[in-house]
């Protein structure tokens, strides 16, 4: 997936072409590692045909669900963080940050869950997470700080970069999410997967 996305960005010359390259490459690992992850998890989806089924059938709700949650979290960073004190703006930015951490349940439902239809994924995903989010609120400002700490992380990693003298460090910032998003795929399918059995002990 990096060298793709290494190509894309070489080769393909329009504007903010790094964004796009990852814009698509990390949704796609996500989908590739919370479906098998899920799928050895739970026993389910047993041959590599039916994953690579499952992938081929929900990737491109993975891509929306990741650029919606992506704009989501933008949105509510940019509104406190917009160098004045305003009380109304901090609270939108809030609001906005906490629907971005209930939505963190989101992909992984995408990603495994079986009793949905494909034009259904995606209002379900959405839900299922918000209601999946009151199981153990704990957990997901938990999830979501890790979301956070690494977009801090990627910054101070351009501007280190940037003091060092290289210009153009959009190859290593590729390969940094390239790295990080596959563990972080397998953290929320995990996260989920045990969230589900909470749900199911408190309803028993």
């Amino acid at each position: 997936m990096f060298a793709f996305q290494a190509l894309f960005y070489t080769f393909v010359h329009v504007r903010f072409a790094e964004y796009y390259a990852a814009l698509i490459g990390a949704p796609l690992i996500s989908v590739v590692v919370m479906v098998n992850a899920g799928a050895d998890a739970t026993g389910t989806l047993q041959s590599a045909g039916e994953r690579w089924a499952r992938i081929l059938e929900r990737g491109w709700a993975i891509v929306l669900l990741d650029v919606g949650i992506s704009f989501v979290e933008l949105a509510g960073l940019q509104t406190m963080g917009g160098g004045t004190i305003d009380p109304g703006a901090t609270l939108l930015g809030l609001l906005a940050l906490f629907l971005a951490a209930m939505l963190v349940y989101a992909e992984p439902f995408a990603c495994l869950e079986r009793e949905v239809t494909t034009l259904m994924v995606l209002p379900f995903a959405l839900m299922r997470s918000m209601m999946l989010s009151w199981v153990n609120v704990s957990r997901i400002f938990s999830l979501f700080a890790i979301q956070l700490g690494l977009n801090v992380v990627d910054l101070l990693l351009a501007r280190g970069l940037a003091s060092a003298g290289i210009k153009d460090a959009t190859m290593i910032e590729l390969l940094f999410w390239t790295l990080v998003t596959a563990p972080l795929a397998v953290l929320f399918t995990v996260a989920y997967l045990d969230t589900l059995a909470q749900e199911r002990s408190a309803t028993e």
